[in-house]
C-alpha cells in the first residue's frame, strides 16, 4: 500500500493512496519536534508500506524516514527527485535538481489538474510560486518569505519593533492601516506577500494572454487567501496529489 509523504520546512503531511484517492490524511510538526513527529508517523502506517516522499526538510529527516523503514520489513522507501521533464511538464531550471521537489510535485499535479495555463501558490514557511504554460512548459517562479518570516525579520534586524502576534482576520478598507505595532507589521507582512503574489499571476496573464487556472496550497493558504485579489481555488493536497502520480507510475512500471 502506497503512503504519500509531503514533508514541508516545518511540518510532516501524509496519506495513503487507495484505488486512486488520498486517504487517512494526516500531519505533524517536525521542527522543533522531530522525534515525535516520526513516531506519528510510524504509528500511522500500515503493515508492508512501500513510502513516497516529497522531501524539503533535508538529509536528517530523510535519514531519520530511512532508519524507520529499515526496522519494518517489508517496507520500501521512494524519494522523488526533481527531473527535466515528468508527465508532461518541462523544468525551466537549467539545473532540474535545484529546483525545490515539492515546487516540482505541486507543478506535476497542477498541469495534470487543469489541463491549462496554470499558477501554483505554495504557502508554507517560505512561499512560492510557479507558473506553467498550456502546452506543460514550467515559465519559472518565485520564492518568497512567509508573514511570519517577514515579522521574525523586523524582529531580527531592527532595534525598536520587537517580536509582534500575527494578524487572526483580513484586514479591509482603512482597517488595512495598522494603529498599533502588531497590526502594523502583521497587516504590512500579508499585504506585501499577497500583492507580490496577485503581481506575479497579473504578468503571467499578460504573457501568455489568458487567464491561468491558479491553485493555492501549503499550511498558511486558507489565512493567505483572503490577503489576494487573485480568484485561487484551495488545493490542500496538491503535492500529495502529484505524489499520487508518481506513485502510480512507479507501480505502472513494475508490473
Amino acid at each position: 500500500m502506497a503512503v504519500l509523504v509531503d514533508i514541508g520546512n516545518t511540518r510532516l503531511k501524509w496519506a495513503v493512496l487507495e484505488s486512486g484517492r488520498l486517504v487517512g490524511r494526516s500531519t505533524a510538526v517536525h521542527r522543533g519536534s522531530l522525534d515525535a513527529a516520526i513516531a506519528a508517523f510510524d504509528a500511522a502506517l500500515p503493515a508492508q508500506p512501500r513510502i513516497v516522499v516529497s522531501n524539503v526538510a533535508g538529509e536528517a529527516v530523510a535519514d531519520r524516514l530511512a532508519a524507520l523503514v529499515a526496522a519494518r520489513p517489508g517496507a520500501s522507501l521512494e524519494l522523488v527527485t526533481t527531473s527535466a521533464e515528468r508527465f508532461g511538464v518541462r523544468c525551466a531550471y537549467a539545473e532540474p535538481a535545484r529546483l525545490g521537489v515539492d515546487r516540482w510535485v505541486a507543478v506535476v499535479a497542477a498541469h495534470h489538474a487543469a489541463h491549462a495555463a496554470v499558477c501554483v501558490l505554495n504557502a508554507g514557511t517560505a512561499v512560492t510560486f510557479d507558473a506553467v504554460d498550456a502546452g506543460g512548459a514550467h515559465l519559472g517562479g518565485l520564492i518568497l518569505p512567509s508573514a511570519r518570516l517577514q515579522a521574525a525579520a523586523l524582529d531580527r534586524d531592527t532595534s525598536d519593533i520587537g517580536r509582534t502576534a500575527p494578524a487572526t482576520v483580513v484586514a479591509r478598507g482603512l482597517e488595512l492601516l495598522g494603529r498599533n505595532t502588531d497590526s502594523a507589521v502583521a497587516h504590512g507582512a500579508w499585504l506585501a506577500l499577497a500583492a507580490a503574489l496577485d503581481r506575479a499571476v497579473t504578468t503571467v496573464a499578460g504573457a501568455l494572454g489568458t487567464a491561468p487556472v491558479v491553485y493555492l496550497t501549503g499550511g498558511d493558504a486558507e489565512a493567505l487567501e483572503g490577503w489576494l485579489e487573485t480568484r485561487v481555488e484551495l488545493r490542500a493536497d496538491l503535492v500529495l496529489e502529484g505524489l499520487a502520480l508518481f506513485a502510480g507510475a512507479r507501480a505502472e512500471a513494475g508490473r
